[in-house]
């Protein structure tokens, strides 16, 4: 599987052209049912939260895993070292000047550092499984396949203690052994400082982002039309850019504007960024539709019995290793467009001054926000709000997006009472179809009748 996991990476550097996924779907199917695997179970483990998990400084798996005999002999190497070093010191005929006193001393430096920068790595290491719960709670869908498989891992590890046990004394400080290519033994070691990098958080759940941005497109868009003003182009696109520049702010880490291409969701737009270009991150020869079409199809080849689930997230983790630092500004400019054109819609979509009232009646609001959409918007076509909810796919409504997570369905948001799902998400009360039936506020509408059968 490391080879199919080095081809894969490869096919995310490729030129605009038809990608031929003939020799690597079978470890990307691999890879995709791996990664869904091992996200419900860190998912699942979220629900405990921060106060069920015994954070030791030194965990006990470090002296009772493969490296526990490493371990429980560094100290009293140490010990041993640092007293012939202090007899060589303190040894009359070891004058200061000479080359044994001085050796002595550097060697003391050294290991009263090496002491010291362990005891700090412990602490460090303590304070990153303290925090893994709620970062793994909000993790952007942005984070490449590689960190996700390592934050995932530590996720599991304050319950099974896998990555406590690969955790070894050096002379260096703490080393952490984490799997650098999915599904194979070699591994890197990281420093307890170094074992999130990569990992980052929804940006857009910060500072209202999701909401604000939904305010500017709904502004140059359906309410522009419904102040009887004429849709304007520069006005969309000067306030939308202007939203996308403040995601480069220093406080998002450098991850704004790919948070914002992975994580946010407009209805209108078909989903986020990523999901409404397929083509862009799955075959560039292909229309949108098209390229999804042939990725799920051969996917389903080598796993004919894959859920959507499983195949977004392996569709997910391929757009985000495709994006790069290198190739972020050009996918920030059709980041951009994109959301002009959701923009457009929204004022395509729209009722005039004059039509306003009257047409009103016609949309039908959903859910505790009363998300108004159009009859076509909720039966018409594949996507619709209908069929999407009959094959048990993923929907959104306004801000919010809804799924099935261990066939029930959730929610990303908080309410009272609500249990976690996991990613950020919460049970809509049991997740049973009748219970989303009640959430979406559907009153004597027969086309959800199959929800309640």
């Amino acid at each position: 599987m490391g080879a199919d996991a080095s081809l894969i990476k490869a096919a995310a550097n490729m030129a605009p052209k038809a990608w031929d996924y003939s020799g690597i779907m079978k470890g990307i199917a691999a890879l995709g049912k791996y990664a869904l695997e091992k996200r419900k179970v860190a998912n699942e483990l979220t629900i405990y939260g921060n106060k069920e998990f015994q954070i030791k400084e030194m965990p006990d798996e470090m002296l009772s895993g493969p490296f526990g005999e490493e371990n429980a002999a560094f100290f009293s190497n140490m010990k041993e070292a640092w007293g012939k070093m202090v007899k060589v010191r303190e040894n009359p005929i070891n004058i200061p000047s000479s080359k044994k006193y001085k050796d002595s001393v550097k060697t003391l430096n050294m290991l009263k550092g090496s002491l010291e920068k362990n005891k700090a790595d412990l602490l460090v290491w303590a304070e990153v499984r303290k925090n893994i719960n709620e970062n793994w709670s909000n993790a952007s869908k942005g984070i490449n396949r590689e960190v996700f498989h390592r934050t995932a891992d530590l996720q599991i590890n304050n319950t099974y203690g896998e990555m406590n046990a690969t955790a070894m004394f050096t002379l260096d400080g703490l080393k952490i052994f984490a799997s650098n290519d999915v599904g194979t033994m070699s591994g890197t070691a990281y420093s307890p400082s170094e074992i999130m990098d990569g990992f980052f958080i929804n940006q857009m759940s910060l500072d209202n982002n999701a909401k604000n941005l939904t305010n500017i497109i709904a502004g140059a868009g359906e309410k522009r039309k419904n102040a009887g003003k004429g849709w304007n182009e520069d006005v969309a696109r000067t306030e939308i850019n202007a939203f996308v520049q403040s995601m480069k702010d220093a406080k998002y880490g450098g991850n704004g504007v790919k948070s914002l291409a992975f994580d946010y969701s407009n209805a209108i737009g078909g989903g986020t960024f990523v999901q409404a270009n397929k083509a862009m991150f799955a075959d560039p020869s292909k229309s949108n539709e098209g390229a999804e079409l042939s990725y799920v199809e051969q996917y389903r080849k080598v796993n004919p019995n894959a859920s959507y689930d499983e195949i977004e997230l392996a569709y997910s983790h391929q757009a985000a290793d495709v994006w790069t630092d290198e190739n972020s500004s050009e996918y920030e400019g059709k980041l951009v467009n994109w959301l002009v054109g959701v923009a457009k819609k929204s004022y395509d979509q729209g009722d005039a001054k004059k039509d306003l009232s009257t047409k009103q009646a016609s949309k039908q609001g959903f859910g505790p926000k009363e998300k108004y959409l159009t009859q076509s918007e909720i039966e018409d076509g594949p996507n619709s709000l209908v069929e999407r909810i009959r094959s048990g796919n993923p929907f959104p409504l306004g801000t919010l997006n809804h799924k099935k997570i261990n066939d029930r369905w959730a929610v990303n948001q908080r309410f009272p009472g609500a249990t976690k799902a996991g990613g950020g998400y919460y049970y809509i009360k049991d997740g049973t179809n009748a219970d989303l039936h009640d959430y979406l506020r559907i009153i004597n509408d027969p086309r959800f009748d199959f929800l309640l059968n």
